[in-house]
């Protein structure tokens, strides 16, 4: 192991071993930073799977109902403190005359019942919704407003890093073109889970 030793026969000795007495400590300081972070930095999560959403369309000149299907990617960090996480959503829906996008993101509270995993959450986002009217451009009537999204999901571990999400429910609340939806979103897919560091 290197030493700072005074260099001999120096007229510089003395301001290199003060040197060396400053770096000593901060060099064991930023050490201890290091170890220190790579205890509490947290694992996190990746999901992704199949998503239906049951959209309440009546006031926009639809059905009551208009049933889409989609895709929901979600990145999570689900134990920061005691249970407590965060999480970030993104998903796409689709139908004939209608599609939704909902970016969102917002704390999450998990639990273990036996070998399931329960999960509650509250987001809060943006989501754009756009009429698709057969023969039309890309340009067509679209809507961004706020999304609220609150649910819960049902996991199972079917790998030492990988789970199934069984079910994830949410209730969608929008507000398009001036009225408020208040649809149902449906979700399973697959979770991969990133060791902590």
């Amino acid at each position: 192991m290197a030493t700072c030793q005074p260099r001999p026969h120096s007229n510089r000795s003395l301001p290199f071993s003060r040197y060396c007495r400053r770096a000593i400590p901060i060099f064991f300081l930023l050490s201890g930073i290091a170890a220190a972070q790579s205890r509490f930095v947290p694992g996190w999560e990746v999901f992704g799977g199949y998503s239906h959403l049951s959209f309440q369309s009546g006031d926009l000149g639809l059905g009551k109902w208009t049933q889409m299907n989609g895709g929901e990617f979600a990145l999570t960090i689900p134990h920061i403190v005691q249970g407590l996480g965060v999480t970030a959503d993104a998903s796409a829906h689709y139908a004939t005359a209608l599609a939704q996008y909902n970016y969102a993101i917002g704390p999450q509270y998990k639990f273990e019942f036996s070998r399931f995993r329960v999960i509650v959450h509250g987001m809060y986002g943006r989501a754009q919704t756009r009429l698709r009217q057969p023969g039309s451009t890309f340009v067509e009537p679209s809507d961004r407003h706020r999304s609220l999204i609150f649910g819960g999901e049902l996991d199972y571990p079917i790998g030492e890093r990988l789970m199934w999400r069984v079910l994830q429910g949410d209730l969608v609340s929008t507000a398009a073109f001036g009225s408020t939806q208040q649809s149902i979103r449906v979700s399973t897919g697959l979770v991969y889970r990133f060791p902590r560091h």
